[in-house]
C-alpha cells in the first residue's frame, strides 16, 4: 500500500512539473492568405511560407537582392546539398517546425528521420492547384505513383523559380520539403555563436566601419 503511495506521488509530480508546449505566435496572421488547404492548416502553412521567404530574403540579402534571387540561390544551394540552415533560420522557424510537427499524418519516420509524408492531403492540394501546367502533371504524376521525390523535381524548381514569386502552392512545397524537413538538426546558438564572432571581430578591426577611398 505504501509503495503504491509513493509511486502515485512520484507520477502526480512528474505531470505537474511537465511543461506544455508554447503556443507559436502567429507573426503574418494579418497579411494576405496565400493558400487554402484545409480549415485546419492553411493559418500555418501560410505562416511557414511567409517566414521561409522572410528568411531568405534576409540571409540572401545584398543591394540587389529581392525574393526571386532569393529563392534562386536558396535552390542552387539546396541542389548542391550547401544550404546552411542554421544560419538561414531563426527561432520562430524552429517554433514553425514544432507546429508543423503536430499536423496529423504529415510526417513519417524514414532512415531513422523526420520525413514529409506525400500521401498526406496538404501535397494533394498543393498538386492541384500549381499553376504551371507541365510542373503540375509531373507533380501530379510522382504523386500517383507513389514515386514522389525532390531528386526528380530539383532541376525542374530552379529552372522554373521564378515562378516561386506567384505561385504560393509551389512555394509551400519547397517550404516543406527544403526547409522545414531540414530543420531537425538545427542548433541556433551556432549561428549566435558566428554572429558573436563577427562583431567582436568588427569591434577589434580598427579599420571597421570606416570608407578608405
Amino acid at each position: 500500500m505504501k509503495s503504491r503511495l509513493i509511486c502515485f506521488v512520484i507520477c502526480l509530480i512528474l505531470v505537474n512539473c511537465k511543461e506544455p508546449k508554447p503556443k507559436l505566435t502567429f507573426k503574418y496572421s494579418n497579411d494576405p492568405a496565400l493558400i487554402t488547404c484545409g480549415n485546419d492548416n492553411s493559418k500555418l502553412l501560410n505562416e511557414a511560407v511567409y517566414n521561409f521567404e522572410a528568411n531568405l530574403v534576409e540571409h540572401y540579402t545584398n543591394e540587389n537582392t529581392n525574393l526571386y534571387s532569393a529563392y534562386r540561390m536558396f535552390l542552387k544551394e539546396s541542389a548542391n546539398n550547401t544550404a546552411n540552415y542554421n544560419n538561414i533560420s531563426n527561432q520562430h522557424s524552429i517554433d514553425v517546425f514544432e507546429a508543423l510537427k503536430n499536423i496529423e499524418g504529415l510526417w513519417i519516420i524514414k532512415n531513422n528521420k523526420l520525413s514529409l509524408n506525400y500521401k498526406h492531403d496538404i501535397f494533394n492540394c498543393i498538386g492541384e492547384n500549381i499553376s504551371d501546367k507541365d510542373l503540375k502533371t509531373t507533380f501530379n504524376a510522382l504523386l500517383e505513383t507513389n514515386s514522389m521525390s525532390i531528386r526528380m523535381l530539383k532541376d525542374v524548381l530552379l529552372t522554373k523559380s521564378n515562378r516561386l514569386n506567384t505561385d504560393k502552392y509551389l512555394a509551400t512545397f519547397v517550404a516543406l520539403e527544403l526547409y522545414y524537413s531540414k530543420l531537425s538538426d538545427v542548433d541556433l546558438s551556432k549561428k549566435q555563436e558566428k554572429t558573436s564572432d563577427a562583431k567582436l571581430k568588427e569591434k577589434n578591426d580598427p579599420h571597421a566601419g570606416h570608407n578608405h577611398d
